[in-house]
């Protein structure tokens, strides 16, 4: 299931026209691979409702990015934007997302 969502993610990357940003300290993550670069258009609240924008990440929380995909939140952190810039990138099992220039664990 993993492999799909990356190839999924991968193919969907190449295809994109656009890419988004994110100013981190890239030098942690040297080995990574970027498979995703897009925008989060929502999120799903825990009665199944679709939001139209990002309110930072809680475990579990399903994040809609480019609105026919979806990534997990695997951490929690607070922030608040409309429709801001992901970058996915991913190392074997682990993978990140980099939001309104903020990392957070996520899964695929």
């Amino acid at each position: 299931m993993r492999e799909a969502l990356l190839a999924i993610f991968a193919t969907s990357l190449l295809a994109s026209p656009t890419y988004a940003r994110c100013k981190v300290d890239i030098s942690r993550y040297v080995g990574w691979s970027i498979v995703y670069s897009g925008t989060i258009t929502g999120y799903i609240d825990e009665d199944g409702e679709k939001k139209d924008a990002f309110e930072g990440c809680e475990h579990g929380r399903r994040l809609v990015v480019d609105y026919t995909k979806a990534v997990t939140c695997n951490t929690y952190s607070y922030s608040y934007a409309y429709h801001p810039d992901v970058v996915i990138l991913t190392k074997g099992d682990s993978a990140v997302a980099c939001i309104d220039d903020e990392i957070y664990d996520i899964l695929l």
